[in-house]
């Protein structure tokens, strides 16, 4: 199969083809997309069998770009044009040395090799560059045609337990189902999920969170029982409540990232996200939030609160605490704080009342307390009524 004119109509691909130093091989996503005929991702990756680092310096110098190399395994990523990229990685073989830990790697001697170290069978293709044909060693197209999501060999869960969660996510995204050796082996490898550092784990569930329908991911890993090896609950089915909390996030411009929103929908037990390497002010908030919830709920629902008593209760949690609680169920009052208490700021400052005779005390911080009070409440509408309250206030 020749994908020479697929090829040539990849957006911002066509330099890259024209400026070629010599032979490679396209690998990754995009030549899954291509044969899936889905719309492929802008994220090209090359395979050299040989020099990376040479190649891709040659490859920036033609492209007029740059190139920073990474070490490791031997590869680097080419800048060129309006902020486009490609990666340069040199053909691999990996060895694991045990369960769930990283491989030892080695120059592989042919595009074949470096592909049999990969995840699926339809994540195993390449094309060769620049003439376009396709190298398929393990039936990957025929798996395309399928819907079949197929690990290479018997041991692939075991040597990395990361492939599970990829396998999830690869069903939900594109409607691919595992065949039934390749689920019988994952649900036989979940339990080796528990030696992954808490860093890969943080990792995967990020990437799961980034998907559009996360929460069908997550079901289907608790079907497999990945959930319980890394004893957290994920969803039996999907809820929409990371589908509310993104509503909302949009909604009210809070500007949390995704992962974010689906780490508040995950019932983790304290100290979990800690483990699993979230930073710590995101742990925090988000431990607070489930603690906080059921009495912020109970607070606001079902009585007639003032603004300024909306505020107030609000203001006593987690900065993610009225997000998750305006997710889990509809209250009047926290729609209220989203809509317009939370961006209610008094047109005065410590400074104005210092030059209204206030010497710097506990009392400034009384009376700017009160003047806000009464601006939630609608008894002071600019700047002057602040002013003249503040007077008040201040001779009494």
């Amino acid at each position: 199969m020749n994908l020479a004119r697929e090829l040539s109509g990849l957006e911002r691909f066509e330099p890259v083809l024209d400026a070629l130093p010599g032979p490679s091989y396209l690998v990754g996503g995009t030549v899954r997309d291509l044969l899936h005929e889905r719309p492929p991702q802008f994220d090209f990756d090359l395979a050299v069998v040989g020099d990376a680092e040479a190649y891709a310096r040659e490859l920036a110098r033609r492209l007029g770009g740059r190139v920073t190399t990474h070490g490791r395994f031997g590869t680097a990523v080419v800048h060129y044009g309006d902020h486009a990229h490609v990666d340069v990685a040199t053909a691999r073989t990996e060895t694991y040395p045990g369960p769930a830990t990283l491989p030892d790697v080695a120059a592989a001697a042919t595009i074949e090799d470096d592909l049999g170290r990969r995840d699926f069978t339809i994540n195993a293709m390449a094309i060769s560059l620049p003439d376009g044909q396709l190298v398929d060693p393990f039936r990957g197209v025929e798996h395309l045609r399928e819907r079949i999501v197929r690990v290479l060999h018997e041991r692939s869960f075991v040597d990395d337990p990361t492939r599970i969660f990829r396998a999830a996510r690869y069903e939900t995204r594109v409607g691919f189902r595992m065949d039934p050796k390749t689920e019988t082996l994952a649900l036989m490898a979940a339990p080796e999920v528990r030696l992954l550092s808490g860093a890969r784990v943080r990792e995967e569930l990020v990437a799961i969170f980034e998907e559009d329908e996360p929460e069908q991911t997550l079901a289907r890993l608790h079907a497999l029982c990945v959930d319980a090896a890394l004893g957290v609950p994920f969803p039996a089915k999907p809820t929409r409540l990371q589908d509310r909390l993104r509503e909302l996030n949009a909604m009210y411009g809070l500007g949390l990232p995704r992962w974010h929103l689906g780490l508040l929908s995950v019932q983790a037990p304290d100290g979990w996200l800690d483990a699993i390497k979230v930073t710590r002010r995101v742990a925090e908030s988000v431990e607070a939030a489930r603690r906080e919830e059921p009495y912020l709920s109970a607070s606001l629902a079902g009585r007639e609160a003032t603004p300024a008593e909306i505020v107030e209760t609000v203001e006593g949690t987690g900065s993610d605490t009225p997000l998750y609680a305006l997710a889990l169920r509809e209250l009047p009052a926290l729609r209220r704080y989203f809509e317009r208490l939370r961006s209610v700021r008094l047109d005065i400052n410590g400074e104005d009342l210092a030059s209204l005779g206030l010497a710097e005390s506990p009392r400034v911080g009384e009376v700017l307390a009160e003047l806000k009070r009464r601006k939630l409440n609608g008894e002071l509408a600019d700047r002057a009524e602040e002013l003249a309250a503040a007077r008040e206030l201040i001779a009494e």
